[in-house]
């Protein structure tokens, strides 16, 4: 791979995150009627258990930069 502004064949690869998008997923209803049945069976000693936290799941995505180590020059692979 050769440098478009100075020819040179010195040049470094390197993946680069641009961005990401978190997406959250709640709990389902069985777990809300399920955590109902278990606070009235225990005369509501149950709610001294915290509650569930949904999850996330995070999508990045990544580009590819090669950056020129003689001039500094930058520039993306598609």
């Amino acid at each position: 791979m050769k440098c478009a502004r100075c020819g040179s064949e010195n040049v470094s690869v390197q993946t680069e995150m641009v961005g990401g998008k978190a997406k959250l997923r709640k709990t389902g209803c069985l777990w809300s009627i399920g955590r109902l049945c278990l606070i009235l069976c225990t005369c509501g000693l149950w709610l001294l258990v915290g509650k569930r936290k949904g999850t996330n799941n995070i999508k990045y995505k990544n580009r590819t930069v090669c950056i020129c180590q003689n001039c500094g020059n930058k520039w993306y692979l598609n």
